[in-house]
Parts: C-alpha cells; sequence; structure tokens
C-alpha cells in the first residue's frame, strides 16, 4: 500500500500544472535552439554553394590565365601582343589606319529630316 500511495505522489507532482508548464517552457526553448541551427545550416549551405562556384570560377581562370602565359613565352604571342597594344610596326611595314565616315552621314540625315520651315528659319537665324 506504501508503493501504491508513493506512485501516487509521484504522479500528482508529474502531472501537475507546475510541472507541465515548465516542460513546456524547456520544450519552446529546445524548439528554438533546434530553429536558429537549422536557419545557421541553411545559410553555411548557401555559402558552400557560393564558395565552390568562385572555386570553380578561379580554376577556369586559372586555367586561361595559364593558356594566356604559354601564348606569351612564343615570340609570335609576344609580336602578337605588342602590334594589338601599341600599334606598332616591323621595319619595312607600313600602317595604314581606316578612319569611317559615320559622322559624315549622320549630319546629312539630320538636314534631311528638317520641315520646311525649319530650313527657311534656320536660314534667317
Amino acid at each position: 500500500m506504501v508503493d501504491f500511495q508513493r506512485k501516487k505522489n509521484i504522479r500528482k507532482v508529474i502531472y501537475s500544472r507546475i510541472t507541465i508548464f515548465v516542460l513546456f517552457v524547456v520544450v519552446i526553448f529546445l524548439l528554438r535552439a533546434v530553429y536558429d541551427i537549422y536557419k545557421k545550416e541553411r545559410v553555411s549551405f548557401k555559402s558552400v554553394a557560393s564558395v565552390e562556384e568562385n572555386y570553380n570560377d578561379l580554376k577556369n581562370r586559372q586555367s586561361m590565365l595559364k593558356s594566356e602565359i604559354e601564348r606569351l613565352n612564343t615570340d609570335k604571342g609576344v609580336e602578337e601582343e605588342i602590334r594589338s597594344k601599341f600599334s606598332v610596326s616591323k621595319p619595312g611595314e607600313t600602317v595604314v589606319v581606316i578612319v569611317d565616315n559615320s559622322s559624315n552621314t549622320s549630319t546629312d540625315s539630320e538636314n534631311t529630316g528638317q520641315s520646311f520651315w525649319q530650313k527657311i528659319f534656320g536660314w534667317m537665324w
């Protein structure tokens, strides 16, 4: 009978409102901590994806730069680079510069787009 009374007292304490309230508060704190960890995991997952993408871009750039260095290690590559940057020529060669007449055609089209009265007032002023 004493054993039965002891179990009854333990059940009273466990199922009391204060104990349930304390357990409820503990569960809320635990859920909040789990949610915070979940948010951090999502941020770190996005960060890892960004770092991997950046790493792949850098590897591609490294291979491009290696091929550019190999090209510049040859005499032909050095000559091409110097000619493209500085517009120079070898002795005996001539440099031809071609100028586009796009500026003249735009002024002609502006004059033809004027109305009759604009042309007359243009002569007066």
